[in-house]
């Protein structure tokens, strides 16, 4: 997502900067439990995510919500620009994506398929 980034950058005023400073990327681990064989592990998940948008619980939490960077405030701050022609649909906020690799909204997966294969001829 550094084209996002990019593009961001290019076009913010102060405020909005100032936004996006507060969603930076930063590489984080989701820890869970593991069981197999009669017995526990501890593991992590590594992703890259933003402090402010996770929302990481204690280790011994089941369920972790920790959505994947570019979250959906940094995908809004590019939604002003949509018509610009460097803006690219898989950055709108609605196809933001959790650390698992789902779709913070479900609905949103058969629209995803059809970006990636746009992306991927």
């Amino acid at each position: 997502m550094e084209e996002l980034l990019s593009f961001l950058l290019m076009r913010l005023d102060e405020t909005g900067f100032e936004q996006l400073v507060a969603h930076e990327p930063k590489r984080m681990a989701a820890t869970y439990l593991e069981t197999a064989r009669g017995r526990c592990e501890q593991r992590a998940r590594y992703f890259t995510g933003c402090d402010t948008c996770c929302q990481l619980l204690t280790p011994d939490s089941l369920y972790y919500y920790a959505e994947a960077w570019p979250c959906q405030v940094v995908r809004s701050l590019a939604l002003p620009f949509a018509g610009d022609p460097e803006y690219a649909e898989a950055w709108r906020p609605e196809y933001a994506m959790l650390a698992s690799g789902k779709f913070i909204h479900p609905e949103q997966e058969e629209v995803r398929h059809r970006i990636l294969r746009c992306q991927n001829p």
